[in-house]
């Protein structure tokens, strides 16, 4: 079973690693449609997991990748 601080650990890194979302949806407040911000949320999204690495598309560079997932 988890303990108190573990749990507080990794309730931080899942914070962390959507700091971005939280910065994108306050922008997203000021689009006029709901299909531009999804699009632009769907994309930031994309992109990061890009930069991470990972996806299984290897050898090939980020806009590439992107292109390939996205197109």
């Amino acid at each position: 079973m988890l303990s108190l601080i573990e749990i507080l650990d990794i309730k931080y890194i899942v914070e962390q690693s959507h700091r971005w979302v939280k910065q994108k949806a306050r922008q997203a407040l000021g689009w006029k449609s709901l299909e531009g911000a999804t699009a632009s949320l769907y994309g930031r999204e994309l992109w990061t997991i890009l930069k991470r690495g990972q996806t299984e598309i290897i050898g090939e560079a980020a806009y590439e990748q992107l292109h390939a997932l996205a197109g």
